[in-house]
C-alpha cells in the first residue's frame, strides 16, 4: 500500500496520531520545556490532565483531554507509533467509526479507572486506550500479524506495571476490558465479521 492510499484510508488514526504529537508539543512550549525533556506530572492539570478533582468540580473534559498528554518523550513516542499501526489497520478493516468507539470508550474508561483508584496522581497519557486497542486487535483481527504486535505492547505494559507497583494498574486494566466488550459487541453485530487482513 502506497503512502497516498495510507493516508486516504486511515485518516482517523493519522488524526489521533497527530494530536498526540501535537500534545506534547503545546506542553513543551507552554512550560518552555525542550523537545525531548520530561514533563512535570503535577502541572500537566494547567493542560487538561485529570486528578481526583473531577469529582468535584465535574471536568468530565479532562478524561479525553488528558490522553493526549504525556510525562516522557518515549512514552509518547512508543504510544503514539503502537497506536498509529494498530489504528490503521482497524480503521482499514472496520471503518474510522469502529476505530473512534473503540479508542474513545476504551481511553475514557481506562482514564476514569485510573482518577477513581488514584485520585492524588495525575492521570495522563494514552496507554488505557492503546489497552483497548489491543484488546480489539485479538479480536476483531485475530488472524492479523498484528496480534503477536499487540501480544508484545500487553506484555511489555504488564511488566512496566509490575515493576512499578507490583501490579496491574486501574487504568491499563480497565481500558483492556473495556475493549474487550466493545470488540465483542461489535464482532456479533449482524453482518459485522473478523476477516483476515492480509
Amino acid at each position: 500500500m502506497n503512502q497516498k492510499n495510507f493516508l486516504f484510508r486511515s485518516p482517523a488514526a493519522i488524526s489521533i496520531f497527530i494530536l498526540i504529537l501535537t500534545g506534547w508539543l503545546i506542553s513543551t512550549q507552554y512550560f518552555g520545556l525542550s523537545l525531548f525533556a520530561s514533563q512535570k506530572s503535577l502541572r500537566l492539570p494547567q493542560l487538561g490532565a485529570a486528578t481526583g478533582d473531577i469529582y468535584i468540580t465535574h471536568e468530565w473534559w479532562r478524561l479525553l483531554v488528558s490522553q493526549f498528554l504525556h510525562v516522557h518523550f518515549l512514552h509518547m513516542l512508543f504510544n503514539a507509533m503502537c497506536i498509529l499501526i494498530l489504528a490503521s489497520t482497524m480503521e482499514r478493516k472496520h471503518g474510522w467509526r469502529v476505530l473512534l468507539g473503540i479508542y474513545l470508550i476504551g481511553g475514557l474508561t481506562g482514564q476514569a479507572a485510573s482518577v477513581w483508584a488514584y485520585p492524588l496522581l495525575v492521570t495522563d497519557g494514552a496507554s488505557q486506550a492503546l489497552m483497548a486497542l489491543c484488546a480489539a486487535t485479538f479480536i476483531l483481527l485475530p488472524r492479523s500479524s498484528l496480534v503477536w504486535f499487540a501480544s508484545l505492547i500487553v506484555a511489555i505494559q504488564v511488566a512496566l506495571d509490575v515493576h512499578a507497583i507490583a501490579g496491574i494498574k486501574a487504568g491499563h486494566l480497565y481500558g483492556f476490558v473495556a475493549g474487550v466488550f466493545i470488540s465483542l459487541a461489535i464482532f456479533f453485530i449482524p453482518g459485522k465479521q473478523a476477516l483476515p487482513v492480509k
